[in-house]
């Protein structure tokens, strides 16, 4: 059982490093990890109910956020 918490917990860590060097914009970026986790929400809402669940669409942000309101140098 420990071998498997340390794998997950390596997973976690190896993912979160490959996401803070990632080449990719801020913006890019949190749209692909919400995407994500949107599909991981959804498909685990699906092994733990008896009915196939309809897969949740990506939430999505509006452009005139706060960040493209932020006055950068």
């Amino acid at each position: 059982m420990r071998y498997i918490r340390g794998l997950t917990h390596g997973a976690l860590a190896g993912a979160v490093l490959g996401l803070l060097y990632a080449p990719e914009s801020g913006a890019s970026m949190r749209r692909r990890v919400s995407r994500l986790l949107g599909q991981a929400e959804a498909m685990m809402a699906a092994e733990n109910s008896e009915a196939p669940a309809a897969a949740a669409p990506p939430r999505r942000r509006s452009v005139g956020g706060t960040e493209s309101r932020a006055g950068r140098p």
